[in-house]
């Protein structure tokens, strides 16, 4: 008997789970989430590349035509959500919508992967293939339509989508709430703690104050429940629990820094983030690099610390 690739299944919500490899094998999956309005049905993502059979899987189970497919909501540009984007665009003629922030990496594969993975000098001996562009399917799928935060995507029958601005991850990532069932669909904002890479942001204090905004949000809002790209459904109460150890990881992350660049004066970036990476036990990777020179950014801008040839020291 052929095993389900339906993880959840609940009012209009269906997520389908997609294993990750290398670092992440057997730590990690991704999913995406069709919901499934009176009038349109949409679907949150497209997951890597190598998902593929079980999202082609995922039209028998839910018994839904590839032609039935009328939108495919994007959270964010990263590889592992709009790897199956090209497919999705030719066998469903679905419409894309995501945020403008990033529209022109969802639009080129290879501009999506060289400006993170090769955003530095640092950066550049990892292989673009490997956990990136091998991720992504051999089209892309651009955006075809603009969503910010607030705008209402109806799918009929009640089954309403609210945009809400999640940026931090990605500085174009958004979520999706659901007002009828009081669901929140997110995907990366809050990562899970089994995630095998250090945490990735591109700004420390836009990352808080997502932080902040969600754990409002899951208050005023009286969510019910939340799902995730990378872990498993869960309550408002429990998120909140996870907005908390998203919050200590990430201060964690500053405080490695801080303490290597006062022991080490003339710290370089690409040292500092092996020995940030080290402290969390955390692969050595692209994903940190991002993190480490957000928060040199910010702490240069507060004037803690100063750049002096190629290494950094502690003035604050």
């Amino acid at each position: 008997m052929q095993h389900s690739v339906i993880s959840y299944h609940s009012g209009p919500f269906a997520t389908v789970s997609m294993g990750l490899p290398g670092d992440h094998e057997g730590k990690t999956a991704t999913r995406v989430f069709f919901v499934r309005g009176a009038d349109r049905i949409a679907l949150i993502d497209s997951g890597l590349f190598g998902g593929l059979p079980a999202l082609e899987q995922a039209f028998e189970e839910l018994k839904i035509a590839r032609g039935d497919l009328d939108l495919l909501l994007l959270t964010h540009e990263h590889m592992d959500h709009v790897g199956n984007n090209g497919w999705l665009k030719a066998e469903t003629g679905c419409t894309i919508m995501g945020h403008p922030g990033r529209a022109d990496r969802v639009a080129d594969n290879m501009l999506n992967a060289k400006a993170i993975v090769h955003a530095f000098p640092e950066g550049e001996h990892f292989d673009l293939n490997t956990e990136y562009l091998d991720w992504m399917g051999p089209t892309e799928g651009p955006i075809d339509d603009f969503v910010r935060d607030g705008d209402e995507i109806d799918l009929g029958g009640g089954v309403v989508l609210e945009v809400v601005e999640v940026l931090g991850h990605s500085m174009a990532e958004i979520g999706f709430f659901e007002r009828s069932t009081r669901t929140l669909i997110i995907a990366d904002p809050l990562l899970p703690p089994f995630n095998p890479v250090l945490y990735l942001y591109e700004d420390p204090s836009v990352m808080r104050a997502t932080f902040d905004k969600i754990e409002r949000f899951l208050k005023e809002r009286d969510v019910q429940a939340v799902l995730f790209a990378h872990d498993e459904v869960k309550t408002a109460a429990e998120t909140i629990e996870l907005v908390n150890d998203c919050r200590r990881r990430v201060d964690q992350v500053e405080a490695s820094m801080v303490t290597h660049i006062k022991a080490n004066p003339g710290i370089t970036f690409a040292d500092l983030r092996d020995k940030c990476c080290d402290d969390q036990n955390m692969v050595r990777e692209w994903r940190a690099l991002v993190s480490i020179d957000a928060s040199l950014k910010n702490f240069s801008e507060k004037g803690l610390i100063e750049k002096r040839g190629d290494g950094w020291h502690y003035v604050g």
